[in-house]
């Protein structure tokens, strides 16, 4: 038998929690972090079988556009089952027969709307509804070094990461400690924020400011001035781009952005990382490095039997649409309809 618990915060919950955990954004000491510097009202519910943790999931409260894939305004109070972040990952996970009912019981507790995010099995319920979210890119590394993956990509895509990544004595690139991030770095998160569609929670200076310190920060500079940076983790096989800010004038002329994403796939490769995960923006650069789209898709319910009828209805409307191009970097890949 299935036994449901709610816990309110994650100071609280068992140390079982993170042996379930598929990845570091999901266990206790990054959602401590994003209590502390994110607090959005975040929630666990966890599901056990014959007194054994088999499902868990977070939750967390936000007013969000709710049709923001066709770019219609439609601020809503939404009830998020996900990492209160920007990130890739699931917020729920464990045996997938019982995650199936772990969502069902959440959707009885939580009043108004609730929306599953980043689910990577496609739902297969008709109860709800459902589609697609943005995709995650994921770069397989195979490579011994920097050359070895620059020799393994198509002439073409070769030669443009060769353009982008051309030397300049102006651009300095430097790991520093996330606890000097500063007032100017914000701004240029901000900056990309604001471009960016499928917009979830802004996050504050402080988030970024105390990271914990597995977090690599890695700044562009010009005259001693930042003009760009990302921040990276590395951890188990996989290498992470988290987030990052950009000065939209500079980019223009020295394609900070793009020297940054290829800098952080270098890192990943001299880290023998796995598996480089570029998160879920800037999906066609990405996508020329070699990365491949994984679909990750969102189920919505609504306590309300009306609305929830409506919410069926809307489902095109909730679901991301962008046909992405059929890139193919690498030489010996082989063809990925990645749009189906």
């Amino acid at each position: 038998m299935l036994e449901f618990k709610y816990i309110q915060e994650s100071s609280n919950l068992p140390d079982e929690w993170d042996m379930l955990a598929d990845n570091y954004f999901q266990r206790k000491r990054f959602l401590l972090h994003s209590e502390k510097y994110n607090p959005c009202y975040q929630r666990y519910y966890l599901c056990s079988e014959s007194g054994k943790l088999v499902a868990a999931a977070i939750v967390y409260s936000l007013r969000l556009d709710i049709f923001t894939f066709v770019k219609i305004k439609s601020p809503i109070k939404m009830n998020i089952i996900g990492i209160p972040c920007s990130v890739s990952s699931s917020g729920i996970f464990g045996n997938n027969n019982t995650i199936e009912d772990l969502k069902e019981y959440i959707y009885k507790i939580e009043h108004g709307f609730v929306i599953s995010l980043n689910l990577i099995l496609k739902p297969l319920s008709t109860k709800f509804a459902s589609g697609k979210t943005l995709p995650t890119i994921i770069l397989s590394n195979n490579y011994e070094n920097w050359e070895e993956y620059l020799a393994s990509m198509r002439s073409n895509y070769r030669r443009r990461l060769k353009q982008i990544n051309e030397p300049n004595s102006r651009l300095i690139f430097e790991k520093i400690p996330c606890s000097e991030f500063t007032t100017a770095m914000y701004q240029q998160y901000l900056s990309v924020f604001m471009r960016s569609n499928g917009k979830l929670e802004m996050l504050s200076f402080d988030f970024f400011k105390n990271l914990p310190e597995e977090f690599i920060l890695k700044v562009c500079k010009i005259d001693e001035a930042i003009i760009g940076w990302n921040i990276a983790l590395s951890s188990g096989n996989i290498y992470y781009f988290f987030l990052g800010g950009i000065d939209y004038k500079y980019n223009k002329i020295y394609n900070t952005y793009l020297r940054l994403l290829s800098s952080l796939i270098e890192d990943g490769i001299n880290k023998n990382a796995e598996i480089i995960e570029l998160g879920q923006t800037a999906e066609i650069a990405k996508m020329r490095m070699g990365g491949i789209a994984e679909a990750r898709f969102m189920e919505a319910h609504h306590s309300n039997l009306l609305f929830h009828k409506v919410l069926k209805i809307s489902s095109p409307m909730l679901s991301y649409k962008r046909k992405l191009e059929n890139t193919k970097a690498f030489k010996d890949k082989p063809y990925e309809n990645i749009n189906d």
